[in-house]
């Protein structure tokens, strides 16, 4: 087997051998986790989420046992493919299908999942939307959040290229404000908070999924 370019996927040091479904350094702790995990595997379905970011990866858990029942989570480093924050739907939503993607080739899973939040301009307006896209290897489903409008000030920053959540940052005082409330978490006092919008963008993604909906897509 060609070790060549692959990383533990437990710690991210150079993989050196091949077990339990995964690619592993000779750590013993990797080589645990890993056991532990292929064990879970046989009693639920697992779903490899491409991203580490913890609103994202729980957003998907409680979205996925909310509608198809338990299943193991794992969070995936992988790349969008797109700038670090889309502008257009078509931008947002390439993002999150290269990220179901690669997260689905990295691990062994029955689905992967990408989550992007990108801007949508409607009218003069900018419009922040999560889509969700979640792959099984043949098909996507797609899904997307409520969205909610931009202050005038943070847009103009995404659009001339600096990253949303540096800007919300300052703004908040939040540090780490996207792995945390994120900026609508701030804008409402948290009664919608940014894992809301991430699970309502899960659930809409798995419609197609459900099983008494199958048979109209």
């Amino acid at each position: 087997m060609n070790f060549k370019n692959k990383k533990c996927e437990i710690c991210g040091k150079k993989a050196e051998i091949f077990l339990f479904g995964k690619f592993l350094c000779k750590n013993k702790k990797c080589i645990e986790e890993a056991k532990k995990l292929s064990m879970a595997r046989h009693k639920f379905r697992v779903v490899a989420v491409g991203s580490t970011n913890p609103v994202k990866i729980e957003a998907v858990k409680e979205g996925f046992e909310k509608v198809l029942g338990a299943v193991e989570v794992v969070g995936v480093d992988v790349i969008s493919g797109v700038s670090s924050h889309p502008i257009g739907l078509e931008e947002t939503y390439l993002g999150a299908l290269n990220r179901a993607k690669n997260a689905f080739e990295k691990v062994q899973c029955s689905y992967g999942v990408g989550i992007e939040a990108g801007l949508i301009k409607v009218g003069n307006h900018y419009i922040d939307v999560h889509v969700c896209v979640v792959f099984d290897g043949i098909r996507e489903s797609v899904g997307l959040s409520q969205g909610f409008e931009y202050p005038k000030i943070v847009a103009e920053k995404v659009l001339e290229g600096v990253e949303g959540g540096e800007v919300a940052e300052k703004i908040s005082g939040i540090k780490d404000i996207g792995k945390n409330v994120g900026l609508i978490g701030y804008l409402t006092d948290n009664n919608i908070t940014r894992k809301d919008l991430c699970r309502e963008s899960v659930i809409m993604a798995l419609i197609p999924r459900m099983v008494k909906n199958a048979h109209l897509y």
